[in-house]
């Protein structure tokens, strides 16, 4: 039964102030930590991606310490910077009353502090003078599949691992640490920040947010931190996504800009929790002026019950869904109104937590995986599917009796249904309530549950439920999906989102407009945000991304401010699938047998090349990594690196760096994606030394290491057969020939290289590009080309063949 909210909270109050002197406040409650309640708290997930990336830098550059950040079970700093000393480190800062410790270690022993009692994380700091980022800011940077497109140069160098990897100028421990200082001070009402610290996957579970959950706690600070300014679904900066941090995005004109970054936290969490009208600033400005209001009425003005007024007194804007608005636009007449209800009622606010489901690309990386503060279920959805989900409640304060709560849901569109109208949360034990959930249409579909205390009528909580019911790429739609608007008008945005499946060889997508203009943005999988392209009339895009991760692609359409006419956006995956015949027809020759599973294509082609392979069998070393120096020589026209666990279970990680000009240079990484063999590309490498990082993730943990560079004095490859157009489902075998040149050097075997190609798209792509990087110069944006729709590798007969001389 939907229940109405209480008319005098919808009321509007003045914050102006009496004639008469105010009376004097009433004392401010003490902060959480003093009131009994457990201070947030929770491991972080391993392997942490962060950390292998810096130690794989660490390995390719020679590095042999850092600083490494800390953070400790509650009143335990003491003991953990005693053994961290005992183990040779040195320590930088220490804040106590929260559990934070930065210190100078070797490498060697950065596991070690990590198994300490009393240790719940230590993370590499990247950046500062120290950072394992150092001399790094002008690599050649790619999203972590390696041959993806790059992202574009006005965005941050050290967005390697999503959004929130930390600058390399402005380290996350000096955001930290900077933090902390301002809430020991207690020099300002409000600790408001617009920088994005944070680290993967940026969901409010890191340890930023934990850090700052109990700044808040122990301090009674509240916090304001800008939502950030990405433009897409799930991009709220990871310092905003903490359970006790308002995150604040902003608002203009009746809308959310197309710029400012939604909800939710990439753990499900409700944000951005508020709107601001004006700029960040403002914000900052109204929770001041709602504190100083508070304090001059004797109401409760602590950070909680601040945090709490400003959250359930905001005031929602029709037309917008949850994951835009959060709990709404700021007012402050209201917050003010709710905190003397709260008074007049007596309602002693309880202390909620949240856990349900997330299941994102990345959700397996958070501290519990797949469990966060929202349900947030970013794939595995389609219109009309239904499913049930249940969401776990946990009340942390109040009486030691079951207190009863309505459940009332704000801005839900059908999607999200509760059998039950009302719950009941004993002290400190955690109730399941179920939910149906079935989209009617494609989208986001987002809604708020809240929770209104029986007793007082007034809202104590409140929860996002988020799904994305994609477009799949079927048989039935010949694996394109494709969408025309006759218009679209100015300062609009148009979303779809795409379900790409694993183990696609290349997604393509195509864009025009007849009149006007648009902006086009693509999102996804694991990727940052690709390049954005203006498209004009007569000027349409094609953009190839190889070896897309799999996930739920988001494809942003914001038309200019005149508006977009005629408007065709269109996407298709590729893949062939391929083996070679087991009976060999000839000496170095082999039939390549081939099936078309996706979209079709216009023509395929197969590239035959000679290589020199490497293959050995290793372990990680001390640190679970394992570094192999590669000398490319000029006229090489491929780099391939590979590594694989032999159970086939193991956890790899492979990054690639060039060194040819000295300094080790991040070239790709390949690192999310599920398959268990992990390989990285590169066409016609630079002359001289590359490096090879193989993350085994422990000690002893064996893998399996290749590496094949192509030269043509190696030999060469002849194809027989046809390069014709193949619809879905073709199949077709083509002749491969190899011609033996040079041997190979020592411990190394020759090998006939097979690769099929898309020629027709990358010409498509090379007079539509989506990418500018020839005008401007910037090789970071050149697609990586030719693009492989699959590769087969053959050992060569080399008998006869020359004597190397390298």
């Amino acid at each position: 039964m939907r229940r109405a909210w209480p008319a005098a909270m919808l009321g509007i109050a003045a914050l102006a102030a009496c004639s008469k002197a105010p009376p004097e406040p009433p004392p401010a409650p003490p902060p959480l930590s003093k009131q009994g309640l457990s201070l947030s708290s929770w491991k972080a997930a391993r392997p942490d991606l962060h950390d292998r990336l810096l130690l794989a830098n660490a390995t390719a550059k020679g590095d042999t310490e850092a600083m490494v950040m800390v953070a400790t079970e509650v009143g335990k700093t003491k003991d953990v910077a005693a053994a961290i000393v005992a183990l040779g480190g040195d320590i930088q800062t220490r804040f106590d009353e929260v559990g934070y410790l930065r210190v100078r270690l070797a490498l060697d022993r950065f596991a070690d502090v990590g198994a300490l009692p009393n240790v719940l994380m230590a993370h590499l700091d990247g950046g500062g003078a120290h950072g394992l980022y150092a001399n790094d800011r002008d690599r050649v940077r790619y999203p972590l599949s390696g041959s993806s497109p790059p992202p574009t140069p006005s965005q941050s160098t050290d967005t390697l691992l999503g959004n929130d990897v930390g600058s390399s100028s402005a380290s996350l421990s000096i955001q930290i640490e900077s933090l902390l200082t301002a809430a020991v001070s207690n020099e300002n009402k409000v600790l408001a920040r617009d920088d994005d610290g944070g680290r993967l996957p940026g969901g409010g579970l890191d340890l930023f947010a934990l850090m700052a959950n109990r700044a808040f706690e122990v301090h009674s600070t509240p916090l304001l931190f800008a939502a950030g300014a990405f433009g897409r679904v799930e991009s709220v900066t990871g310092a905003s996504s903490g359970r006790r941090v308002i995150s604040v995005g902003e608002f203009a004109d009746n809308r959310v800009p197309v710029t400012a970054s939604l909800g939710p936290a990439a753990d499900g969490a409700l944000k951005p929790d508020v709107l601001s009208p004006g700029d960040f600033a403002n914000a900052a400005s109204e929770a001041e002026a709602l504190i100083a209001a508070a304090r001059a009425e004797s109401l409760p003005a602590d950070a909680r019950h601040i945090a709490w007024a400003l959250r359930m007194s905001a005031r929602r804007v029709d037309g917008l869904q949850a994951h835009e608005q959060g709990f709404g636009v700021i007012d402050t007449a209201r917050a003010l109104e709710l905190l003397k209800q709260l008074r007049d009622r007596k309602l002693d606010l309880p202390d909620i937590q949240t856990r349900a489901p997330v299941k994102t690309y990345l959700s397996r990386f958070l501290p519990e995986p797949g469990v966060g503060q929202g349900l947030y279920e970013r794939e595995g959805w389609l219109a009309r599917q239904k499913d049930t989900r249940n969401i776990t409640l946990l009340r942390q304060s109040g009486a030691d009796t079951p207190l009863a709560y309505s459940l009332q849901w704000q801005g839900n569109d059908g999607t999200f249904k509760t059998a039950q109208d009302e719950v009941s949360l004993p002290f400190n034990q955690a109730v399941e309530i179920p939910l149906e959930i079935s989209a009617a249409e494609v989208g986001v579909h987002s809604a708020q549950l809240y929770l209104i205390d029986k007793a007082s009528g007034l809202p104590v909580h409140a929860l996002m439920t988020t799904i994305v019911a994609a477009e799949p790429f079927t048989a039935a739609n010949n694996y394109r999906v494709e969408h025309r608007e006759p218009s679209l008008p100015g300062a609009s945005v148009k979303r779809y989102f795409l379900e790409v499946a694993p183990n696609i060889a290349s997604l393509r997508l195509d864009a025009g407009v007849g009149g006007g203009q648009m902006q086009l943005m693509l999102t996804g999988g694991e990727l940052d945000q690709l390049p954005s392209k203006i498209i004009a009339p007569n000027q349409p895009a094609v953009l190839l991304v190889p070896y897309p991760p799999p996930g739920v692609y988001e494809v942003t359409v914001l038309p200019t401010a005149a508006g977009a006419k005629d408007v065709s956006v269109a996407a298709s995956i590729r893949y062939v699938d391929s083996q070679l015949d087991d009976k060999v027809p000839g000496v170095n020759s082999t039939t390549f047998w081939l099936n078309n599973i996706y979209a079709p294509l216009q023509r395929s082609e197969i590239v035959a090349e000679v290589g020199a392979r490497r293959m050995l069998k290793d372990v990680g070393g001390a640190s679970g990594m394992r570094a192999y120096n590669i000398e490319v020589e000029p006229g090489s026209t491929t780099l391939r690196v590979a590594a694989s666990p032999p159970d086939g279970r193991a956890r790899i990680g492979l990054y690639l760096y060039d060194c040819a000009s000295g300094a080790c240079k991040l070239w790709g990484s390949e690192v999310f994606t599920r398959p268990v063999t992990k390989t990285l590309v590169v066409p016609t490498p630079r002359a001289g030394l590359w490096r090879v990082v193989v993350d085994a993730t422990a000690p002893g943990t064996a893998f399996e290491y290749t590496q094949i560079v192509t030269h043509p004095r190696f030999g060469n490859g002849t194809v027989a057969g046809e390069n014709t157009a193949r619809k879905t489902g073709a199949r077709w075998n083509q002749k491969v020939s190899f011609q033996v040149g040079a041997a190979a050097p020592f411990g190394y075997d020759l090998v006939g290289v097979m690769d099929i190609i898309d020629p027709d798209s990358e010409a498509d792509e090379r007079a539509a590009p989506f990418s500018d990087w020839q005008a401007t110069g910037d090789a970071r944006n050149q697609p990586l080309r030719p693009l492989r729709l699959t590769t087969q590798v053959l050992r060569l007969d080399v008998r006869g063949t020359p004597a190397s001389g390298s």
